[in-house]
């Protein structure tokens, strides 16, 4: 019985790292940066692959635009100088607020946790450098509002 149990951990754990080597996660376009217009800032929110976040996809806003990102996943939008709220519909309590200004661009890191029977979501501006690296492995996910 308890080798039974160990061999169905064991079982468990080895999907679990294949999946991961594997690469699993948001289909679509590999990464590539945008023009960011003189005007206005671009923001990519990005939220890196994670095993244990792969089921919680929550709706998310940052600005005007709303979207579900899978893990793996980014998306990128242009918006005007001044405050940015970013949210999830599931997580009311987690807001990141910033200041977005023309000329810029920021990085939002999406982590999602699971929770019981939901999920957690935590935003946060990321050094661009530290971004770039960590957003390469994502793909660009399509909006969803």
């Amino acid at each position: 019985m308890r080798q039974r149990m160990i061999r169905g951990v064991a079982g468990i754990l080895a999907g679990a790292v294949c999946m991961m080597l594997a690469g699993c996660g948001a289909q679509g376009e590999a990464y590539q940066p945008m023009a960011i217009p003189a005007s206005r800032s671009v923001i990519y929110i990005y939220r890196p692959y994670k095993v244990l976040s792969w089921e919680a996809t929550p709706m998310i806003t940052c600005g005007h635009e709303s979207i579900e990102l899978e893990p793996g996943g980014y998306y990128a939008f242009v918006e005007d100088s001044g405050p940015l709220t970013c949210a999830a519909a599931t997580d009311t309590k987690t807001e990141y607020k910033f200041d977005a200004h023309a000329g810029e661009q920021y990085f939002i890191k999406e982590d999602v946790d699971p929770v019981g029977l939901g999920s957690h979501v935590r935003f946060s501006l990321m050094n661009a450098a530290v971004a770039g690296d960590e957003i390469k492995g994502c793909s660009r996910q399509g909006i969803k509002n």
